[in-house]
């Protein structure tokens, strides 16, 4: 089965990257690309419990941290997924003056990848703009 992928620089240090992929209020902001008001719950220890919430409360995602290597690679599994098994990875790499962030969800079936591709780039695209904007206003650029 096919996966989604996407890559983009970002003019700001991993480790702002790395605190929008893992900041609940920041991972809320980009995650409205999928659901407006969706949040996420975690202790983001690897082989702990991920789960995804609806603004009514309702459970719309469970899975785990697979891997969680900050600076570098974040890896959610959702093994019970009624789409069948996936995984969302975010692999940093910081380089001089950007960080290049490749993320890939899947596998998944071609209909369901294809609805979720607006989502994942709009999502990648509110993750660049909050790193950005972040690593401008703490002046860690």
């Amino acid at each position: 089965m096919p996966v989604l992928k996407r890559s983009l620089e970002i003019d700001a240090p991993a480790g702002e990257v790395w605190r929008v992929l893992t900041n609940p209020e920041l991972v809320r902001e980009w995650a409205s690309a999928y659901l407006d008001g969706i949040s996420i719950r975690t202790s983001w220890r690897e082989g702990e419990k991920v789960t995804w919430k609806a603004p009514n409360g309702a459970t719309r995602a469970c899975g785990k941290v697979a891997a969680f290597k900050p600076g570098r690679l974040l890896r959610l599994d959702y093994p019970d997924d009624p789409r069948g098994a996936f995984s969302d990875i975010f692999e940093i790499a910081a380089n001089d003056r950007t960080t290049r962030l490749e993320f890939t969800t899947g596998p998944l079936g071609e209909a369901d990848l294809a609805a979720l591709e607006g989502q994942v780039d709009e999502a990648i695209r509110e993750i660049k703009s909050l790193a950005e904007e972040s690593a401008q206003i703490r002046g860690v650029r």
